[in-house]
């Protein structure tokens, strides 16, 4: 009886050894085929993509301007209490290229501005109507008596209802610095001209429908029977900002 006994455990003993091996085999069979067939793990490439020449001269020139817009963007974003006016002062010397700044009232009324003086055109009534809903940054294009300015507005919330803004303005023009040689530069909004360098902006190619042009793409190369270039989108504070650049054909 006894060795009836210990011939049984040994006959399990081998069929649950079996089993393991079994289940270990069919395991790494699944295992194999799904990462082989289903959900193969992600390879990344490391050649080097070629860029055209074209392509390589818009990151070059606008490389540094672009550098000064997200640094600014950040620094308004840092400022947590919009009555530290070392930090709000400090702008002007980190940014020499901003023309005023703000403090307003969550109706768009002007309490305080550095400089002091507050130009005829500098009217905020109309950031009553935004709907902030966080201190997300927002961007806007006002037209005043020499062209159109950028104002970067960052709100400053408490228990979610809007207690003040803090404003930024600058020429979009008094960054061109930043790009080098600016007479092929080409910088515009969705429906603002900026910049178009020593060029008629009529005659160039990026005299385009740009509110149709954007739902389609956010770079493309242009071409006329005179220029060619490139632009690229660059979204800001909400803004669709266009860099491009510019060159007539043959030129070397």
């Amino acid at each position: 009886m006894k060795k009836n006994i210990i011939i049984c455990l040994c006959v399990l003993l081998a069929c649950s050894a079996c089993s393991s091996l079994t289940d270990s085999r069919t395991f790494k069979d699944t295992r194999r085929f799904y990462y082989t067939h289903i959900n193969k793990p992600a390879v990344v490439d490391y050649t080097v993509a070629e860029i055209s020449p074209i392509d390589s001269r818009l990151t070059q020139t606008f490389a540094g301007l672009d550098k000064e817009l997200t640094k600014l963007e950040r620094e308004l974003d840092s400022i947590l209490d919009i009555g530290n006016a070392q930090a709000i002062t400090s702008l002007f010397s980190k940014f020499p290229w901003i023309s005023h700044i703000y403090a307003l009232s969550p109706y768009g009324e002007v309490l305080g501005a550095i400089p002091s003086y507050v130009p005829d055109y500098a009217q905020f009534d109309y950031i009553a109507e935004k709907e902030v809903k966080s201190r997300e940054i927002y961007a806007d294009i006002r037209e005043n008596a020499v062209g159109n300015e950028i104002v970067l507005l960052r709100p400053y919330l408490m228990s979610g209802e809007i207690q003040a803004f803090l404003a930024v303005s600058f020429d979009p023009k008094s960054l061109l610095p930043y790009v080098g040689d600016p007479s092929n530069v080409v910088f515009l909004a969705e429906n603002t001209v900026f910049w178009v360098g020593n060029h008629t902006y009529e005659d160039t190619p990026f005299a385009l429908e740009w509110e149709k042009e954007l739902k389609n793409r956010s770079y493309d190369i242009v071409s006329n029977d005179r220029y060619e270039g490139a632009w690229i989108v660059r979204y800001y504070g909400g803004l669709r900002l266009i860099y491009g650049i510019i060159e007539e054909k043959g030129q070397e």
